[in-house]
């Protein structure tokens, strides 16, 4: 993706860190994933047949009602993408919460009506992800309200998900950073002992108006990338005192430089992180390790 030059610093982190916008259906990328994550995991869950044990033990396929109950507290996720699944059966949907809400336990988050086969089929699919992106959520949350709000809060490239774990992180409070390798560029340590020559490189992105961002491992490294005049540089496990004197240098000498910390940040040191001047904190941990939320169906 290129820079526009008619934007500004704040701009551009909005343009390429918080990309929120494309999580939609109406993203192809994005419905691919849904798609998968819903449809195609049901499809691999019946294996090509049925419910073995609803078919098997119901006669009737009376029309029911049921409640989607949250058991414990958070920031409900995934409702869109729900909407999208069952719109293949026919399940009608109250919903009774919207995305990003903030849940309490034994909130009634949807209700549904339909034939009770159809609801007993889809209920795994359905709170499997309701639950995992409610879960990301909650999770984001909790940590978006410990840092200012001028600090966008990202998540990696380590989802299991993919883009749907990114959409949870956004109804969070967080932004998204990269969708996928081909948002930008960005230099990581296992690229540059390959860059012959990274000042003829970083020359050419300039020139190429291309937004990169570049990892730094130590203070020298910050420095003399930032000589480079990247878009952005990454602290990679830096401890927040010295992310703060390294701003404070940076803000003087390339104010226009994006400034991200990341690893080995967690709940005891997001505060710290936060308050260094940083403008993104990234965190594998919003994604890759989270607990799923508790969430129930209940048919009436």
């Amino acid at each position: 993706m290129y820079i526009r030059n008619d934007m500004n610093k704040q701009q551009h982190i909005e343009q390429f860190y918080n990309q929120q916008k494309k999580l939609t259906l109406e993203n192809p990328s994005y419905k691919t994933y849904v798609d998968y994550y819903t449809h195609e995991t049901l499809r691999l869950d019946l294996a090509g047949g049925d419910d073995l044990t609803t078919t098997a033990v119901l006669d009737t396929n009376p029309t029911v009602s049921a409640n989607v109950i949250a058991k414990q507290d958070g920031v409900i996720a995934g409702l869109q993408e729900v909407a999208y699944f069952l719109h293949s059966f026919p399940i009608q949907i109250e919903f009774l919460k919207k995305d990003g809400d903030t849940i309490l336990n034994k909130d009634i988050v949807l209700t549904l009506n339909g034939p009770v086969q159809d609801i007993l089929k889809v209920e795994r699919t359905m709170l499997n992800l309701l639950q995992r992106m409610s879960g990301i959520a909650t999770h984001t949350k909790n940590y978006v309200d410990q840092i200012p709000q001028s600090v966008l809060l990202c998540p990696t490239r380590k989802t299991q998900w993919g883009l749907l774990d990114k959409r949870a992180v956004t109804l969070g409070g967080g932004g998204t950073h990269r969708l996928g390798l081909y948002d930008f560029v960005l230099i990581k340590d296992n690229h540059l002992p390959y860059i012959t020559d990274l000042e003829a490189k970083a020359k050419e992105l300039n020139e190429k108006e291309l937004f990169w961002e570049i990892e730094a491992d130590t203070a020298d490294q910050v420095r003399e990338f930032a000589m480079l005049n990247p878009s952005a540089i990454m602290f990679d496990n830096f401890s927040p005192e010295d992310i703060l004197i390294l701003v404070n240098e940076l803000h003087q000498t390339h104010p226009d430089i994006i400034l991200e910390a990341s690893g080995g940040i967690n709940e005891q040191t997001i505060a710290a992180y936060g308050k260094t001047g940083v403008d993104i904190i990234s965190m594998g941990s919003l994604t890759h390790s989270v607990t799923s939320l508790d969430i129930g169906l209940d048919i009436l």
